[in-house]
């Protein structure tokens, strides 16, 4: 507790002698079950069934597109969270990192109705550098990923999710303070004085997708990178803001970019869509129509990347050839699949219980637009040690395709708002 006083105290008094807003930032991202006791095997499970919830709200989003409503199925079911502080003095937050929506928000005073939290709430009233945001700013319009309108002279704000969670607050400007040091003034975020639902011990949400209100939207140069750790790693993963988000340091190895597309339709503007062509195994091309992956000009299907998701989806009708491919790859019948898979959405198993060695996979290869991504059989296939199971760790969906967070460890991926580009190159999360 002493150094996490420590730390706060520091920060605060960089905020005072310092430049209140620094260009870029350096954040330890802290994996949900990073504290829990778990097996290797309950960490899948359970990072599978978040997996699996939060597709069906990105499903039931896609259902029902004239809804205003943040894609978190339930808002603590994602992978990772954040520390910093928050206001002048320094309050310490613990916040889901949400790719999948905008908005940032807190928990606040007055508390009409909150949840429990591991820190005090955050009271405007006691910040001197709070200011409310004015109905006549264009935050207060941005109707693409919340509710919001005027309340007297307050911006109010209405965020829904999935399962109905909710928070309902006023918009207003902060500084934000992170663990390097650095500061952010001016961040516009929700005081959320009436929230429901879960946050995974958190205070509230950082959202960092692509629409107005997001961080990486505030930024400057507005661009962000991450490199996630393995899920069975003791090290955390990390977070680049701004001017410190670069792949400059990944010596020898090849960058790959492709454009990051947008949606034609407002509603699904959060999302980082990618211009994913087909798909190749073992060499081969898969006959895979280009137009299976393709986002259509009535905002439907397509392919993005969240990481928030664990396991990748794909279009049903491209998932199907995939795993008829891996079959014969395996040349064994797939297995009979227990509850405990199934509740996973995991439908495609191999039965390896009893065995010495894991059969030699084929390299499978994702082609975008301008790059393809690599991968070996362990970043396709995850062996669930208490079942001896080797399972596909890409599910089919009916509708747009989520390229999750499993493909992406220890890989280094810069998101580059400015230019709408996402670039990645193969990275050692553990040493970045």
């Amino acid at each position: 507790m002493a150094n996490v006083l420590l730390f706060f105290f520091v920060a605060f008094v960089v905020l005072l002698f310092l430049d209140p807003h620094v260009e870029g930032s350096r954040l330890s991202l802290t994996h949900v079950d990073s504290a829990a006791q778990l097996t290797s095997a309950e960490r899948f499970r359970r990072a599978a069934r978040r997996s699996h919830s939060r597709r069906q709200a990105f499903e039931g989003k896609w259902s029902s597109p004239s809804t205003v409503v943040a894609v978190v199925d339930y808002a603590g079911d994602t992978e990772y969270v954040i520390d910093f502080g928050i206001g002048s003095p320094v309050l310490p937050a613990t916040a889901i990192l949400d790719t999948g929506s905008d908005l940032i928000w807190t928990q606040c005073v007055p508390c009409l109705d909150c949840l429990s939290q591991p820190s005090p709430f955050y009271d405007p009233s006691k910040s001197y550098t709070f200011s409310p945001v004015p109905c006549s700013s264009p935050f207060c319009s941005n109707r693409t990923s919340i509710d919001n309108g005027c309340g007297g002279d307050r911006c109010l704000y209405l965020a829904s999710y999935g399962d109905g969670s909710e928070s309902i607050g006023f918009l207003g400007t902060e500084t934000f303070i992170f663990g390097d040091g650095s500061s952010i003034a001016g961040v516009t975020f929700g005081c959320g004085f009436q929230n429901n639902g879960s946050l995974s011990n958190s205070t509230g949400i950082v959202g960092m997708g692509r629409g107005l209100l997001s961080l990486p939207s505030q930024l400057n140069p507005r661009k962000f990178s991450y490199c996630l750790t393995p899920l069975n790693s003791s090290t955390a993963s990390h977070l680049f803001l701004g001017s410190t988000a670069s792949l400059g340091g990944n010596r020898g190895a090849l960058i790959g970019s492709t454009p990051l597309i947008s949606s034609p339709l407002a509603y699904f503007s959060t999302f980082y869509y990618l211009s994913l062509l087909g798909i190749s195994l073992g060499g081969n091309r898969l006959p895979i129509p280009a137009s299976v992956f393709q986002l259509k000009p009535d905002g439907s299907g397509g392919t993005f990347i969240d990481s928030g998701t664990f396991l990748t989806s794909l279009n049903q009708a491209g998932y199907d050839i995939l795993r008829e491919e891996i079959i014969k790859q395996v040349r064994k019948p797939a297995a009979e699949l227990p509850e405990v898979i199934q509740d996973m959405g995991v439908d495609l198993c191999f039965s390896f219980h009893g065995a010495s060695s894991l059969p030699p996979m084929p390299e499978l290869v994702f082609h975008f637009e301008g790059a393809d991504m690599r991968f070996p059989r362990d970043k396709y296939m995850a062996y669930v040690d208490d079942l001896g199971l080797l399972c596909s760790v890409i599910i089919g969906t009916q509708d747009s395709s989520i390229f999750g967070n499993y493909q992406q460890q220890n890989m280094h991926i810069l998101f580059d708002m400015e230019a709408d580009v996402l670039s990645f190159v193969p990275a050692n999360c553990n040493q970045l």
